[in-house]
């Protein structure tokens, strides 16, 4: 890899800390690019809310055919829609892979990371097994921080909080992670999930630090903002992290989900006939990510109740 400059590592931690936007501005004013800010900006582009595949390709095209190009090449097609492409090619990534990549800079670095997000999103159980046991392999013999946000993110999805903290804070881990500020930001994820109010509070400061950087204000980093006020029950700051979020990006899923949790202490103004509403916001969510948690969880109540309701009106004939 490349000799990392203070314009290349400020595109990186911007990555890092979620502010993919700002991120690829930051790229987009480096007098000229390097390899490795290449790989972050193009890995930006396919973590926008929505993602922009054909973005991160146009980036990719531009560098030298590697593991690591190809992985990410991969992850842009299966994202594109392109589900069988991208695995036949991740398989025989990872077959070349070996060993190789376990040490920061190394060719392959990112692999594991491509291979553990995409065998997760495919929905095969074994692939989601070896998902996990491949981001585990990244962090215990290669002292990966990425690998470690992505499987602290599954354990999360599992509704495992504490099995995320126990990764996070296990002398493994922090022997490598040294309380950065990723990790630190891993661990407000956690606390989230967790409680009680003691955790809500650290989370909160973590945001706020990171909101308060340099190009740091990005929707994510709003998003746990507002997540964090409405765990302490400051409401109407939750719901302006929000409004601000949104205004940034209208289509991200997660601030319209939070914001269709928060819309009862929401009061726009009455002149206002654009104003965002819960009904809007959920439109707009289930048009997006008709697979969102949120939605799902929304219309598996909504079908239990119709069944309920059905067996009650059959009762009461």
């Amino acid at each position: 890899m490349d000799t990392i400059s203070d314009a290349d590592y400020y595109v990186i931690s911007l990555f890092q800390n979620g502010s993919y936007r700002s991120a690829l501005s930051a790229y987009s004013e480096l007098p000229s690019a390097s390899t490795l800010p290449t790989f972050y900006a193009a890995r930006a582009h396919l973590a926008l809310s929505p993602p922009s595949p054909s973005s991160a390709l146009s980036l990719l095209s531009s560098l030298g055919r590697s593991l690591d190009t190809r992985a990410l090449t991969a992850l842009a097609n299966f994202l594109s829609g392109d589900h069988e492409g991208a695995i036949e090619e991740l398989e025989e990534v990872q077959i070349e892979l070996g060993e190789r990549g376990l040490e920061d800079g190394e060719e392959g670095r990112f692999v594991r990371a491509v291979l553990g997000t995409v065998w997760w999103l495919s929905g095969d159980e074994g692939r989601k097994e070896e998902a996990v046991e491949i981001l585990n392999e990244a962090v215990q013999l290669g002292a990966d921080q990425e690998c470690l946000g992505i499987l602290t993110h599954i354990y999360q999805s599992l509704s495992l909080p504490q099995r995320s903290l126990a990764l996070l804070t296990s002398p493994q881990t922090t022997s490598f992670t040294s309380d950065s500020l990723q990790s630190q930001l891993f661990t407000a994820r956690t606390n989230l999930s967790l409680g009680p109010k003691q955790r809500y509070e650290q989370a909160y400061y973590v945001y706020e630090e990171i909101k308060g950087l340099r190009g740091g204000r990005g929707e994510s980093t709003l998003a746990g903002v507002a997540v964090s006020q409405a765990c302490l029950g400051r409401w109407d700051e939750a719901v302006q992290a929000i409004l601000e979020g949104l205004e940034m990006n209208p289509s991200h899923p997660t601030l319209l989900a939070n914001f269709i949790a928060l819309a009862r202490y929401y009061t726009p103004n009455t002149q206002d006939t654009e104003a965002l509403t819960a009904e809007k916001a959920l439109a707009s969510l289930q048009a997006l990510e008709p697979t969102h948690p949120f939605v799902v969880e929304l219309e598996n109540k909504s079908d239990a109740f119709d069944e309920a309701a059905g067996k009650f009106g059959k009762a009461s004939q």
